[in-house]
């Protein structure tokens, strides 16, 4: 058998497409010269820092090349807050000189965004700039001016997925050959589409929202444009978005979410949409006193549908009591909210002639049972089946509901070795939790009230990673006992000791903490402790958000 270290440096290099920096490193440097030359000559390096551990970080900063690294993630996000700072602390954005993608996730201050920006400007390879989940306060006019010269100046730069601070951008003039746009898809959004139509008449991939009305009839075509996904927040005119799509002749791919009763029907689609459309993806919802099922449910069972697009749609009245849904099949969203009902009036209705798997892209759910207290609950039935939920989110508003009821009806329609993360926090039923743990073989991730918290058995929760407690938490010795393997900790306290303690007594495993809505003395006094504590023990970062919370970053040891 050959070993590894004998195969063709080529075939090693694909490999390594496969895998990660920190594991490439760790698992192959120094076993001899050979092996020390492939990574030496390996030239598509990803970096991707987000949620990596600080001891991780530092080991792939030691090793890594800066221009052999085609891919850069950053990120200040909870958990790991700081990272900008002490990634260029070591490297500068221009060493990356093959550098295909940057992904800039929640950056802190303009200083270094504006650098960064400018920095930009030496990099030819530049193709894919994400620069998301930044705060107003992150930005300033500067900015805006620096990223709109880097657009009108770069050849290579053809994808660009902004957030919703950088709007202004769009009011400077633009040129650019941008082929790929995500921007602010929520209803935050300020800027006009004849605005992003104007300055990136190149469109082929559009998302965004829309959350101001405008004339459509001026609107420049968008001849290049394939893929369109878009959110209506306002109360659009189906004539308007008639005329938006008869401007994009070349679109083979809609996605579109709307409110309003003008989106239920099912012959103004056939008529308006693009005769090239392959996929047509939405969900639409209004309130049920408005909506006549069976009417709307016919339009979307023509020829049309059924026959030449096989498009097939699921007619809900479960999402929300007052309000009707119609979606697409396969359902099309990452997360789902589900509120059961056995009252017949609140049901399923579909067209698809056979009932096949259509929640699989489903992640995240979250299940509202309060509706059940007012009915029967002797029995309990679903159309849905969750195949791959990761995210679990139940909500019960208090109300006093049969345990082994919600169990066996939780246990029809999810795939519990799927969960690694269950949220209870609008749950209340302590009880539960314990005929539910010992389900989820993957659970990782726990988010609980401290009224649940303190009813909790004294039990052994050995594979929580992350706990998320949402309110205050005094009993510092029980936490460690019950989660003696939690890696990133949540919680409230106003007490300067138990947060010393919280830290102290899990250092073995704690790499995150985030303590929520403290006062600036107490930031101050945990922040001072922090430089005295980890001087001897190990290093960390921080940084404090717009809510007055302090969010740590710790590394395993001194590195």
């Amino acid at each position: 058998m050959v070993g590894f270290d004998k195969l063709p440096i080529e075939l090693i290099h694909k490999i390594f497409n496969y895998l990660e920096t920190y594991d490439i490193f760790v698992s192959f440097f120094n076993i001899n010269t050979y092996m020390n030359t492939i990574l030496n000559t390996y030239q598509r390096y990803n970096l991707n820092f987000k949620s990596i551990s600080m001891s991780h970080f530092y080991i792939t900063l030691h090793y890594i090349n800066p221009s052999q690294v085609i891919s850069l993630t950053l990120s200040n996000m909870y958990n790991t807050p700081g990272q900008f700072q002490l990634f260029f602390s070591s490297f500068s954005i221009t060493q990356f000189i093959r550098l295909e993608l940057l992904q800039l996730m929640q950056p802190l201050n303009s200083i270094t965004l504006n650098q960064i920006l400018i920095d930009l400007h030496t990099l030819s390879s530049l193709k894919s700039l994400s620069i998301i989940h930044c705060q107003p306060s992150s930005v300033n006019q500067e900015t805006c001016l620096l990223l709109a010269s880097l657009i009108n100046s770069s050849t290579s730069l053809r994808r660009l997925y902004l957030s919703g601070a950088l709007n202004t951008i769009f009011h400077y003039n633009i040129t650019s050959s941008i082929n790929d746009l995500y921007f602010n898809n929520n209803i935050f959004n300020t800027i006009i589409l004849e605005n992003i139509v104007s300055r990136m008449p190149y469109l082929k991939s559009l998302n965004t929202s829309i959350t101001l009305n405008m004339n459509y009839t001026h609107l420049s075509s968008l001849i290049h444009l394939t893929r369109l996904t878009m959110t209506i927040f306002i109360n659009m005119n189906n004539s308007d978005l008639k005329i938006l799509l008869n401007k994009m002749p070349s679109l083979i791919f809609f996605n579109i979410t709307a409110n309003g009763k003008q989106w239920f029907n099912g012959n103004y689609w056939e008529q308006c949409l693009p005769l090239n459309l392959r996929t047509f993806q939405f969900n639409f919802c209004t309130q049920s006193i408005h909506i006549n099922e069976q009417i709307v449910l016919e339009t979307f069972q023509t020829p049309f549908w059924l026959k030449i697009k096989h498009w097939y749609v699921m007619f809900d009245c479960q999402m929300n009591p007052t309000m009707t849904h119609i979606y697409s099949l396969p359902y099309c969203d990452t997360q789902f909210y589900y509120r059961p009902s056995m009252n017949p009036s609140r049901k399923f209705r579909s067209s698809a002639p056979i009932v096949k798997p259509y929640m699989n892209n489903v992640k995240k759910l979250t299940i509202d049972f309060s509706t059940l207290i007012t009915e029967s609950n002797s029995s309990l039935a679903s159309t849905h089946y969750f195949s791959n939920i990761s995210t679990l989110i139940l909500v019960d508003n208090e109300h006093h509901l049969s345990l082994q009821l919600l169990l066996n009806f939780l246990e029809s329609i999810i795939d519990f070795t799927q969960i690694i993360e269950l949220k209870l926090g609008q749950f209340h039923h302590s009880d539960f939790i314990h005929l539910l743990y010992n389900r989820l073989p993957q659970l990782y991730s726990l988010r609980i009230s401290e009224t649940i918290y303190s009813k909790l058995e004294m039990l052994n929760f050995n594979n929580i990673r992350s706990l998320n407690i949402c309110d205050w938490l005094t009993n510092i010795n029980r936490m460690i006992f019950m989660f003696p393997s939690i890696q990133y900790l949540c919680v409230r306290s106003t007490n300067f000791e138990h947060m010393r303690q919280m830290i102290t007594l899990s250092e073995k495993s704690l790499r995150n903490v985030t303590f929520r809505h403290i006062n600036h003395e107490l930031q101050e006094q945990i922040v001072k402790w922090l430089y005295e504590y980890c001087d001897k023990h190990r290093q960390f970062s921080y940084n404090i958000d717009e809510h007055m919370n302090l969010h740590i970053w710790l590394s395993d040891s001194i590195v």
